[in-house]
């Protein structure tokens, strides 16, 4: 399926089947998602299809053969050689050899616009096969078998350009090794990749990929993910590091515990976003479908006025004619519908590629737009993994509020609760129930029929001396939680959490590209702006002491202001980073943030190459759609004033379809 518009056709035919709840096709992908109520359907889809020229292949069968019409393109050309030949000979015998290659190229055209002419009558198709028929009857041989010959031409690059952005997409399977070295008690076996099984033991010598995702058991080892990350330099990986699959050993070697099967890993996740992100249309895509669907009945109706109708009153029927049948040919909307999923599919691909996952082609063409950026502290700026430095007692002894608190926070995700329940092993823990966590101000259990929480200090009404204790606290540049029973302080826990090293870098590079960051957190007002002058950050970009729907409003005033990309982490960042112009969770986080955002980045240094990659597609996108509009308008023109006829209008419909796809092919080399 090479063609944008056919795939809607094909989407068309599928809804009209009884037993077909639901059909959508994606032209990027080259895939049919069918939701059925009748067994029978998928039988009875196929016997429709097969007449329009498409098989059913089930997913994950490749074809193999060369994509694209290029036999009939091979044979038109030859008779288009001999007939051409045979002219400077015996001109009469040249006039046959122009007709039959017309005819035999004709004939594919024309068996696949007959197939579909119930669901789409004036296919590209049709209106060729209907150009060469009627240049024959004009007697213009020649020109009829070069408009047949560009357009299988056409077709055939086209199909290969389609091809190549399909196989972008798909490529990051093809990093899994088809083998993996299992450990069977002591002894080590090649196996088949699809054997191995969560909770598998392997062994990764230097120089081989990654079989599955996994936790490193033992050794150490420098770990390329460049394939998937646009990170050139190799990460060290020890014991108790999650490595991916598919990821090349540099240096060194690595036993694994095998956390998901190959098939179900972090690079078959990436893909599965990639495809869904196509089948999401952007705003740009919408408007060209509303236009194109607009454009081909005007233009047709122009070329049945101008052949039909003006011939009656001025002018030559032949010579109007021939130019309503080089009206035919620039009536086709192919390289215009074509024009912005080309784009967004090669630029989902290339983000895949630099570890930007977006969600849907309207996330990457709305990235580049926006004036503002907003990013989340804990975990996105900071590591996330905060350590416990040390508690201040309030009438409870440390090591019985240290397991009190450790119990509140069993089971809990939040950085805080996790570094309390490491600093707490060994300790004998309080029996605790009914465990719950409230975005924006801690968690909470039921100990010993109390609730006991451990929570941020900012939300409660302190005592002066505490307070006073608190902000001297957070001056010093500490992250804060109170232990509490009821309304009555236990403890006060002090942590740090350092910025991420990258941070700064990645900060600085924003800032370049025209975009004014602010950082959003619940810590105290001191700990903000203490971390952001160790970013760079300016005190009026400093948003402290915020609750999830502060964060919420503070978005949608600066979605308001030009558009916003909110990035984020965690649970009580889920409303933000959906009410952004653009939401980009960091896909260490939790799966609520990445459930909320538009795309998810495998490292914050992938920021800055998500928004020059949008930017760049948003160039792309307004430059095919420029080439096809623009040709099909020239040559629309100079078709009516007599300068150009039937070749150069499919040049114009074929040469600005290769155009497009070419353009669209540039963005899977970017470099951004």
């Amino acid at each position: 399926m090479d063609c944008a518009d056919c795939a809607r056709h094909v989407e068309e035919a599928a809804r009209s089947l009884p037993g077909v709840a639901a059909a959508q096709v994606s032209f990027a992908s080259g895939k049919l998602f069918l939701v059925v109520e009748n067994p029978q359907a998928e039988k009875e889809l196929e016997r429709v299809l097969r007449p329009m020229g498409y098989r059913l292949r089930p997913e994950g069968l490749r074809a193999r053969r060369f994509p694209g019409p290029w036999p009939w393109a091979l044979l038109t050309g030859g008779l288009l050689a001999l007939a051409f030949l045979l002219t400077q000979a015996k001109p009469q015998w040249g006039t046959y050899g122009y007709a039959l290659a017309a005819l035999l190229g004709a004939f594919p055209l024309a068996r696949r616009a007959l197939a579909g002419l119930r669901q789409n009558p004036f296919s590209m198709q049709a209106l060729v096969v209907l150009a060469t028929l009627g240049a024959l009857i004009l007697g213009a041989w020649a020109e009829a078998a070069v408009v047949v010959f560009l357009f299988l031409v056409g077709e055939v690059l086209e199909a290969y350009s389609v091809d190549r952005s399909r196989k972008a997409i798909f490529a990051l399977a093809s990093l899994l090794p088809r083998r993996a070295l299992r450990l069977e008690g002591e002894e080590v076996r090649e196996v088949p990749l699809g054997a191995l099984r969560p909770g598998d033991r392997v062994r990764v010598p230097q120089g081989e990929r990654v079989p599955a995702d996994g936790v490193v058991l033992e050794g150490e080892a420098e770990v390329e993910e460049a394939a998937f990350t646009g990170e050139p330099l190799p990460q060290r990986r020890g014991v108790g590091e999650r490595v991916y699959g598919g990821s090349l050993v540099v240096t060194g070697s690595l036993l694994l515990r095998v956390e998901k099967a190959p098939l179900e890993g972090f690079l078959a996740q990436m893909e599965r976003l990639a495809e869904e992100a196509l089948l999401r249309k952007s705003q740009m895509e919408r408007l060209v479908d509303a236009f194109s669907r607009r454009y081909t009945p005007a233009v047709l109706l122009l070329a049945l006025f101008w052949g039909g109708v003006l011939p009656l009153f001025v002018g030559e029927f032949p010579r109007h004619l021939y130019q309503a049948l080089a009206l035919l040919l620039i009536a086709c909307p192919c390289a215009l519908v074509v024009s912005v999923p080309a784009a967004v599919a090669a630029g989902v691909a290339r983000g895949a590629r630099l570890g930007v996952l977006f969600k849907g082609g309207g996330a990457l063409e709305r990235l580049g737009g926006v004036r503002h950026l907003a990013l989340d502290k804990t975990g996105t700026l900071t590591l996330g993994e905060p350590r416990l430095l040390r508690v201040e007692p309030l009438g409870l002894p440390e090591a019985e509020a240290l397991a009190l608190a450790a119990a509140v926070g069993v089971g809990m995700s939040h950085p805080l609760a996790r570094a309390v329940r490491e600093r707490a092993q060994g300790l004998p823990l309080p029996e605790a129930r009914a465990h719950r966590g409230v975005p924006g101000l801690g968690v909470f259990a039921q100990v010993e029929g109390e609730e006991v929480g451990l929570v941020r200090p900012g939300a409660l009404d302190l005592s002066p001396e505490l307070a006073r204790r608190v902000a001297a606290l957070e001056a010093e540049g500490y992250s804060l939680a109170l232990l509490v029973k009821g309304e009555r302080p236990l403890a006060l826990f002090l942590f740090a959490d350092a910025p991420r090293l990258e941070a700064r870098e990645v900060l600085e590079e924003v800032r370049r590209l025209g975009l004014k960051p602010f950082l959003l957190t619940g810590d105290g007002e001191a700990a903000a702006l203490a971390l952001g002058r160790a970013l760079g950050l300016g005190p009026e970009e400093v948003r402290a002491r915020l609750t999830p729907e502060a964060k919420l409003e503070l978005v949608a005033a600066l979605d308001r202001e030009g558009g916003v990309a909110m990035v984020g982490d965690g649970v009580n960042d889920a409303p933000a980073l959906a009410r952004a112009t653009v939401g980009l969770a960091v896909l260490e986080g939790t799966e609520v943030a990445l459930k909320a955002a538009d795309a998810g980045l495998m490292s914050l240094r992938a920021l800055p190459r998500a928004i020059r990659l949008s930017r760049f597609l948003r160039r792309v996108v307004f430059q095919n759609i420029a080439l096809a509009v623009g040709l099909k308008g020239l040559f629309l023109l100079t078709t009516l004033l007599g300068l150009t006829g039937l070749w150069p209008a499919v040049l114009a419909d074929n040469g600005a379809l290769v155009l497009v796809s070419l353009n669209s092919l540039r963005l899977l080399w970017a470099r951004v």
